[in-house]
């Protein structure tokens, strides 16, 4: 029986925001209205692709803070 894998994303301090499925999307909303998704696959348990790009989910998480996006599941 194949296990499946979710993606824990997180805050940038590591506090556990929202888990999705391998190959679920996410929605980033941006400050003057925009939104966008994101297909994400798992890596390992620290790590997934986000719309094709490699991130570790606290720097993901630092970089969406920085950048005023916010992020939920789709």
């Amino acid at each position: 029986m194949k296990r499946e894998n979710n993606i824990c994303f997180t805050d940038s301090g590591g506090k556990t925001l929202f888990s999705i499925s391998d190959g679920s999307m996410i929605k980033l909303a941006y400050g003057n209205g925009d939104e966008n998704y994101a297909i994400c696959r798992y890596q390992d348990k620290d790590h997934a692709e986000i719309d094709g790009v490699s991130y570790a989910l606290t720097d993901f998480a630092k970089r969406m803070e920085r950048n005023q996006i916010s992020f939920s599941p789709a």
